[in-house]
């Protein structure tokens, strides 16, 4: 059920008669004895929002959701009741909230959470979503839609980027990290002195994107995973193996197409790349690709 009440409201300011002015008589003297009796499970406030858990005559407990919007306040119960009103467990979990806020869990608002994520975790955040909830890749899509820029036909072909860094002697390093690495391993050492030394290099890369320049950022990145493909047998041999550098490099691939403005015959270009080296090197890199399609 869900109900509205059309009062300006700036903050979280329920009160027992802003209650009752939402339920029908019978509906708060039912919501009164379940708040006596205890059958709000919890509370938790995100900032404009309150959301409780309510025992109720199903196995599992009826949620609650009342949202302050402006001038807008909105109750939702996952309950079937549908009449005059407020239901029971909103007047519940109201009074609770009114009557005991010591006990109010203060929680995060959403839009503070994301603000802790960078691009690459939201856009793992995302796609963990729609893999446990895949119904929601059709609001994601007409949302994407609706606020997606659309590309101008008339567009002028960017004129090609000036690399500045070195790729040759980018690949040279790499390679000489793995012939070292090889050697280290033949000497029976357990230590890994690769990943730490092949992840300093692609953090170089990423520092790169922080002085805008992720098409440099792309270049050297490029040449990394290349020379690692090409020369990782080196060290595949004496068991060193991928995994604690290939969602390094998976991370960065995403940070520096996120931060660069492609052309489509550039996107085409990293995808093929990207695609290949999975297969060659028993790699993931499916962030990277995604991001070439959402940046």
């Amino acid at each position: 059920m869900q109900a509205f009440l059309g009062d300006a409201m700036s903050d979280v300011n329920l009160s027992e008669s802003i209650i009752r002015h939402n339920a029908n008589a019978k509906s708060f003297q039912r919501g009164e004895d379940y708040y006596r009796m205890g059958s709000v499970l919890s509370v938790t406030q995100r900032k404009n929002q309150i959301q409780a858990e309510v025992e109720g005559s199903e196995e599992e407990p009826y949620r609650v959701t009342i949202r302050f919007n402006n001038d807008e306040l909105t109750a939702i119960c996952t309950c079937p009741y549908d009449y005059d009103g407020w239901c029971k467990h909103i007047v519940a979990t109201a009074l609770t909230y009114t009557r005991q806020p010591d006990i109010i869990e203060k929680r995060p608002s959403l839009p503070q959470l994301l603000d802790r994520l960078d691009h690459v975790q939201t856009q793992r955040l995302v796609q963990e979503l729609v893999e446990e909830h895949p119904e929601l890749i059709d609001e994601i899509d007409g949302y994407v839609k609706a606020i997606a820029k659309p590309v101008k036909l008339t567009q002028k072909r960017q004129p090609a980027r000036q690399i500045t860094i070195n790729t040759k002697q980018i690949k040279a390093s790499v390679r000489q990290i793995l012939r070292d690495g090889a050697r280290y391993l033949e000497d029976g050492y357990e230590e890994d002195p690769i990943t730490e030394e092949l992840q300093s290099l692609i953090q170089e890369a990423v520092d790169l994107c922080a002085k805008d320049d992720a098409h440099n950022a792309l270049a050297m990145l490029e040449a990394i995973t290349d020379a690692c493909v090409q020369s990782w047998d080196e060290v595949a041999e004496y068991g060193q193996e991928n995994e604690d550098i290939v969602p390094v490099l998976d991370n960065a691939w995403c940070e520096a197409i996120y931060s660069a403005e492609l052309t489509p015959e550039e996107r085409t270009d990293i995808q093929i790349n990207l695609e290949t080296w999975q297969d060659e090197w028993d790699a993931d890199f499916s962030l990277a690709i995604a991001s070439l399609h959402q940046a």
